[in-house]
């Protein structure tokens, strides 16, 4: 077996990616035989044509292989026996967008869980479709159609397993494949002065891609031309030196809710007022205050009552009066129990004309009695 003959398999929808690949290691001393799979089902599937060749596979994976029978046909027997000697390298899928008919990626998932489902779910439906039509379906070979509904069959039932080995292997995505001079591509073949010889042809390979920076060498002598623009912009900058004199003018009425702090000052100016309203209260209104101006009259008769120029009055005339004065305080307080009774008797009144079907504010009324 000769290290440097290389089996690559891949979808036939992804022929030119992997023509790109292999201009680029054929520097190296890396010859290449081609396995190409389709979505048919009348030639021989990919795994038994790689079971039966010794050499190391490179395994090119897309959305498109992963959609194709001829490739997906026994695939998971292939990872399983050759899975020591298989290179997996994800690439992105291509298709024709059927409006404007140009070719576009797809990505490539099998990571989740929901990426696996999605495409067991592809050949169940392929599956399912193919049993629907052969129930309508007339004069037709019969033997060949159900050959190719059990590969699909097949097929479906371990597309699961076949991703979820896939997901367990090293497999790389096209830029690890690339980085750093396919040194992962050279790892897996154990040939580490073949990447060392690789590594210094790769500095001659970029000497001979100069069209690449006089497409750049353009742009950058088209960039002068908004620099002067620029350079010339400094008039704009007193015009707009001038902006900060205008922005002091801006009337804060315009912008929204600066009518606000004025409310408060209304507010503020209301209780200024009640202050001086207060002090004009009637002292009258206030009940008691006419027992306690009794009190200061008849306080005040005695007083009276002795003039300053009359003679000494005899003991039996004081204690007269001290005795009247006694009275009169006596009679204040009465005066004030008396007072409140009434009112509670218009209030009882009040409330039995208010609820006169009540039985419990009558009960309430004869506790107060």
């Amino acid at each position: 077996m000769n290290a440097k003959n290389i089996a690559v398999a891949y979808c036939a929808d992804n022929e030119n990616t992997v023509k790109q690949i292999e201009q680029q290691l054929n520097l190296a001393g890396y010859q290449f035989q081609h396995f190409a799979g389709t979505k048919s089902t009348a030639v021989p599937p990919l795994s038994d044509q790689l079971l039966n060749q010794p050499s190391r596979i490179l395994l090119i994976i897309s959305d498109n292989y992963l959609k194709a029978a001829q490739c997906m046909h026994r695939g998971l027997k292939l990872l399983q026996e050759k899975r020591s000697l298989i290179l997996p390298v994800v690439i992105e899928g291509v298709a024709k967008d059927e409006e404007s008919g140009k070719t576009i990626k797809i990505q490539t998932d099998f990571e989740r869980v929901s990426d696996i489902i999605q495409y067991i779910n592809y050949w169940q439906d392929q599956y399912l479709d193919l049993r629907r039509q052969k129930r309508q379906m007339k004069d037709f070979d019969e033997d060949a159609f159900n050959a190719h509904l059990k590969i699909m069959r097949e097929i479906s039932s371990e597309a699961g397993e076949f991703l979820r080995v896939l997901r367990g292997m090293n497999y790389l995505t096209h830029e690890e494949l690339l980085a750093n001079h396919f040194e992962k591509f050279f790892q897996f073949n154990q040939d580490s002065e073949g990447w060392s010889r690789f590594k210094s042809k790769a500095p001659a390979m970029l000497a001979k891609e100069p069209p690449a920076p006089p497409a750049e060498a353009p742009m950058a002598e088209e960039r002068p031309a908004p620099a002067e623009e620029e350079a010339e912009k400094p008039a704009p900058p007193p015009e707009q030196a001038e902006q900060p004199e205008e922005q002091p003018g801006t009337d804060l009425t315009d912008i929204t809710g600066m009518d606000q702090p004025e409310e408060p000052q209304a507010m503020e100016e209301e209780p200024v007022k009640q202050p001086e309203e207060q002090p004009e209260a009637d002292l009258a209104d206030i009940p008691g205050m006419d027992l306690l101006e009794g009190r200061q009259a008849a306080e005040e008769e005695p007083e009276e009552e002795i003039p300053a120029e009359t003679e000494p009055v005899n003991e039996e005339v004081a204690e007269a009066i001290e005795w009247s004065i006694d009275q009169i305080g006596r009679e204040a307080p009465a005066a004030e129990a008396e007072e409140p009774e009434p009112a509670e008797e218009e209030d009882e009144n009040a409330r039995e004309a208010f609820y006169p079907d009540d039985d419990e504010d009558d009960a309430i009324a004869e506790e107060e009695e």
